[in-house]
């Protein structure tokens, strides 16, 4: 229920889905269960954490594998099973100190990968037309550049390496792919905050569509087919006929039983 404006206005969105998995419930329900529990003294005990065992999909262990030339996942799977977690204090000095006197600057090699996954994502390989692919401005690529800074900065780099920029398109891509496609992996343009086309070229690409009819009356379902022709966005879509109805000229009016009629 975010708004688009709104939701566009994330470098990365990811999608938390409460799904059923055995384990993983285990592993939650343990670690609240820790904060909770109350020793005889009246304060509260430590906080222990509960790891999980990963497999790298070939029947091996990720935590008995050294990190060498994983994705950004697996090596923070690999390092949350062989780590003990970082003291509070520690964590939030080393926070400072990062965002005061770290300032990575762009190296050749990283700004290479950026631009190449973006016209990636601009143009795909595969063909798809650009008005049917996924709706990405140079706020995106702008956003590449600052995480990727960010990573060589949790580093205390004083450069961004290649490295930093391929685990940024990981996490980019990751997104992309949670919010613009839907749960059978087709493009949904309705989706991610992004919808490739201004209010007033919507209302006027819908009202053409309404008038090539030649009717001069329509039901909910007329104008839920045509949109759907359009790729309009259904969050916003009876905003966009209000504003159509309600304007200083307007060009729909509704009558009875839902009906709407062409002025």
């Amino acid at each position: 229920n975010v708004s688009p404006p709104l939701l566009s206005r994330f470098d990365l969105v990811f999608i938390l889905r409460d799904e059923v998995d055995t384990d993983q419930d285990k592993l939650v329900s343990g670690n609240i269960m820790d904060l909770y529990r109350q020793p005889s003294g009246g304060n509260r005990a430590p906080h222990t954490f509960t790891t999980m065992s990963h497999n790298d999909g070939h029947g091996r262990s990720i935590g008995t594998s050294p990190p060498g030339q994983m994705t950004m996942k697996d090596r923070l799977a690999w390092i949350a099973e062989t780590q003990k977690p970082l003291p509070i204090d520690l964590v939030r000095d080393y926070i400072s100190y990062a965002r005061e006197y770290c300032m990575p600057k762009m190296t050749q090699e990283a700004a290479a990968v950026l631009k190449d996954y973006f016209m990636t994502l601009r143009y795909p390989e595969d063909g798809t037309k650009r008005n049917d692919s996924v709706p990405i401005t140079t706020r995106q690529l702008e956003a590449l550049i600052r995480l990727a800074q960010a990573r060589a900065k949790a580093c205390l780099r004083e450069f961004v390496l290649k490295q930093d920029a391929e685990d940024v398109v990981e996490l980019m891509r990751d997104s992309v792919d949670q919010v613009h496609m839907d749960s059978s992996g087709r493009l949904d343009r309705t989706r991610g905050g992004v919808v490739g086309k201004s209010k007033r070229k919507q209302k006027k690409a819908f009202m053409d569509a309404l008038r090539q009819t030649n009717q001069n009356s329509f039901s909910k379902d007329d104008f839920y087919r045509i949109s759907a022709q359009l790729d309009l966005p259904l969050n916003d879509f009876w905003g966009l006929v209000d504003e159509l109805r309600y304007c200083d000229q307007p060009e729909l009016r509704k009558g009875k039983n839902d009906i709407y009629y062409l002025l």
